[in-house]
């Protein structure tokens, strides 16, 4: 499998909405074939993790150990995460990171590392560096996500000013979504207005510029889909001598 942009992509029409907003949505960013894979492989072949932050801080339980958790003790989970979230940052979703120390002992995905190898390359670092009408994105920190029913991504800026995020991005891999099912990219203005939502689709690209307010929209109870997604972060060139945690 080869991916591959979109050879009709308008990336000036992009660039243009970018400068004017700080971010913009991409449609059909990808060929077809490559998009169909990659979402195929995250329906399929994806050995999920699930990743959460509540009082104790960030937290992974890997592939092979969510189904030893009885859903007495996911109940529990659920109950720390929502009560931490009430009040500060917080987050529940499915999780493979690009990372090797993020999933020890979690099975390599071929093909999503494929993809990530493909975010890295040549074709995609000139898409980030033309929309952003910015020459320093020199690479890419990638995981792969997916947000079903009780999933959520809490109000934050993504700003971690050593690791020098120029844009974060989302690939969104999401067919046959509604609207009341949540899950949308929300942004925020300084007095907690939304000026704009991107909602969950298939083959679409959102970028948008660090830091900037935003969440993922809780998805209900009722929904009876996954908002699966590539995303993560364009950096420029390590400030201060080091790079922080990017996940």
């Amino acid at each position: 499998m080869t991916f591959a942009l979109n050879p009709a992509l308008d990336l000036g029409a992009a660039a243009t909405e970018f400068a004017r907003l700080g971010r913009v949505q991409i449609r059909d960013v990808l060929s077809d074939d490559g998009a169909r894979r990659l979402a195929e492989c995250m329906q399929r072949e994806v050995p999920w993790s699930f990743t959460y932050y509540d009082d104790n801080g960030a937290a992974v339980i890997e592939h092979a150990n969510l189904s030893r958790l009885s859903g007495q003790e996911m109940s529990d989970l659920q109950r720390r995460v929502f009560s931490h979230a009430s009040g500060k940052f917080g987050y529940a979703y499915g999780l493979y990171h690009m990372d090797p120390a993020a999933r020890p002992t979690t099975v390599p995905c071929p093909v999503l590392h494929e993809f990530f190898d493909f975010l890295a390359g040549d074709a995609m670092l000139g898409l980030i560096r033309t929309v952003l009408d910015d020459p320093t994105p020199i690479a890419v920190d990638a995981q792969a996500t997916q947000f079903g029913p009780g999933n959520f991504l809490s109000y934050h800026n993504d700003l971690m000013p050593r690791a020098n995020r120029r844009c974060a991005y989302v690939f969104n891999l999401t067919e046959g979504w509604r609207p009341d099912w949540g899950g949308y990219l929300h942004f925020f203005d300084a007095l907690g207005n939304q000026p704009g939502a991107f909602m969950p689709t298939f083959n679409a690209l959102n970028l948008f510029r660090v830091p900037q307010p935003h969440a993922v929209g809780y998805v209900p109870p009722f929904a009876r889909g996954i908002r699966r997604a590539v995303s993560g972060w364009y950096r420029g060139p390590a400030l201060d001598g080091g790079v922080e945690d990017v996940r």
